[in-house]
Parts: C-alpha cells; sequence; structure tokens
C-alpha cells in the first residue's frame, strides 16, 4: 500500500471517528436538555444522564467532566444561533430596513420560544449563566456591531447607529426575559410584545 492510499485511509478513518464523536456529543446534550427541562438543572445527576444518552459514566465524563459544562454548550449553541442568524441577514446584501431589523428579532425570538418548549426556567437560567460567565456580553458586542453595519445603511444620522442597535438587543434581551420569567404567558405574547416594542423605536430611527 503506497503513502497515498495510506493517508486516504487514515483521513478517512479520522473523519469517521470525528463524526461518531460529534454525534455522541450531540446525544448527550439533547438527552441532558430534555432532564434539565423535566426535572431541573439542578436535581440532575450526571448517571442520569449518561442513562437517557445511552453511553458509559466514562464515556459521559470524557467530553464532559462536569455538569456545567453541558449547560455551557447549550449556551455556546444559542450564541452559535445568534451569529448564524446574524451572518445571513448580513451577508444577503440588499438594502436593510428597519423592518428586516424586526424580522430579525422575531426570528431570533421565535427560535428561542421553540428551543425551551416547556422548561423556559431552563432557558432562563442558560441565559443568566452566560451572563455571568461572560459569554453574553461577548454575543452582545458581535451582534451589536452586526445590527449596526446594517442600521447604518438606512439611518440618515449614521453616527447614531450604534445606540439603535445598542437598544434594539436590550429590548430584544428585556422582552425574552420577561416572557420566561411569566409562566403562563404563550409565545403569541412574546412575538407581538416584541414586535410592538420595536417598532415603537421606529419613529426614532428614520
Amino acid at each position: 500500500m503506497n503513502w497515498t492510499i495510506v493517508q486516504l485511509v487514515d483521513t478517512h478513518t479520522t473523519s469517521l471517528h470525528g463524526r461518531r464523536r460529534q454525534q455522541t456529543r450531540g446525544e448527550i446534550i439533547r438527552a441532558a436538555f430534555e432532564l434539565f427541562g423535566r426535572h431541573g438543572y439542578e436535581e440532575v445527576s450526571m448517571d442520569s444522564v449518561a442513562e437517557a444518552a445511552g453511553v458509559s459514566r466514562a464515556t459521559l465524563f470524557n467530553y464532559f467532566p462536569q455538569k456545567e459544562l453541558i449547560l455551557r454548550e447549550i449556551a455556546a449553541a444559542r450564541v452559535a444561533k445568534l451569529k448564524s442568524i446574524l451572518a445571513e441577514f448580513t451577508a444577503s446584501g440588499k438594502t436593510p430596513r428597519f423592518e428586516d431589523i424586526v424580522e430579525l428579532i422575531l426570528r431570533l425570538s421565535e427560535e428561542n420560544a421553540r428551543i425551551s418548549g416547556k422548561s423556559k426556567k431552563l432557558l432562563l437560567e442558560t441565559i443568566f449563566r452566560q451572563a455571568s460567565q461572560g459569554v453574553l456580553l461577548v454575543a452582545r458586542a458581535q451582534a451589536v456591531e452586526a445590527l449596526a453595519a446594517s442600521i447604518a445603511k438606512f439611518m440618515r444620522r449614521k453616527k447614531k447607529a450604534k445606540l439603535v442597535a445598542e437598544t434594539v438587543f436590550a429590548v430584544y434581551i428585556a422582552t425574552m426575559l420577561e416572557w420566561l420569567m411569566r409562566e403562563g404567558v404563550p409565545q403569541k405574547w412574546l412575538m407581538e410584545t416584541m414586535r410592538e416594542r420595536l417598532l415603537v423605536l421606529r419613529e426614532g430611527v428614520a
């Protein structure tokens, strides 16, 4: 077997191993998220997560030595989703309107509502842990930068673009937190209230 073939076989094996690891990691996160949502983060043991994910305790600790790291992974996934939606919005190349910014925020809100399912408490805890670990501040800075670049394209007072972006993000976070803390409030309230509050800003942006 020549060296080229050896390299191809080795690359294929490594790729297959990587995919399996990613699949196992994803299964652990999925199982943990369901358990956290059903029983609460503090009540779920690592043994329960391993059993639900169909892996051994040793395998679980190989991926996540601490339970806190699983929650951090969930938080990272939410930040990644935010980045992907912003990147998609920025890459569209079209001249944005304020209404487009509103639709972007509504899309993020709807995605968060879908992820939270029946466990608002878990998403709320995830957000606060992001904040305490500085993850939320990093995500906010990136979101504000991307939003400001888009807002500057249609604002007459372009120097105010960053301030408007900061205000939009503040409304987004505040409304999302309010919805999460009010257990009996449906997703419809979140979407309608988010839209109304963001559109109030339009007069100051024009």
